[in-house]
């Protein structure tokens, strides 16, 4: 009798799985401003935390956290197509731009956000991580126009994560969604 997971889980999962947990609260947070529950949004993070351990990568994941970022907006989006297969008795309610207004309200203030701490940021840093998270230059491209290494390079961009990561996290622990306890 199997459980549907292989015994071994690969240095590359746990990595994955450490980094979540490590910074769960700023995860959390993140799926909080997408469902309105505080449930779905526990739930999203498990499952999350399930892709991480049913992950199978072969190349080295540079920011783990950026990563989790980007699986968890997937999860999101998921949860949001599911939520639109509502029961009939639904499908025919007025659409409410109140919550169109809150997610554009919402968007801007992470815009504001982003540029707050991109201007923060060094000079050099900025350009690096503009012109590889931006732009999608390569890290070879990057360190072969500014005349530095590509460890250099890595180290910006991992640097200029770290910032971001660091006000998200601050973001959404300010912003953190109400309990919807019944």
């Amino acid at each position: 009798m199997t459980n549907g997971f292989d015994n071994k889980i690969t240095e590359q999962s746990r990595a994955l799985l450490q980094c979540f947990i490590a910074n769960q609260d700023a995860l959390k947070g993140f799926f909080c401003k997408a469902v309105a529950e505080r449930a779905d949004a526990d739930d999203l993070f498990q499952k999350l935390l399930l892709k991480a351990l049913r992950s199978e990568h072969l190349d080295v994941i540079d920011n783990p956290l950026a990563y989790g970022y980007r699986m968890a907006q997937h999860l999101i989006i998921d949860h949001h197509r599911e939520q639109k297969k509502t029961p009939e008795s639904l499908e025919h309610e007025p659409h409410s731009e109140a919550l169109s207004l809150e997610s554009a309200l919402e968007y801007e203030q992470r815009i504001e956000l982003y540029q707050r701490v991109l201007s923060q940021m060094p000079a050099l840093r900025r350009d690096v991580f503009i012109r590889r998270r931006i732009k999608g230059q390569t890290r070879a491209e990057i360190a072969s126009s500014l005349g530095i290494s590509e460890e250099a390079v890595k180290k910006h961009i991992s640097r200029a994560m770290d910032m971001l990561k660091n006000a998200m996290a601050e973001y959404f622990l300010v912003h953190e969604c109400p309990r919807h306890d019944s």
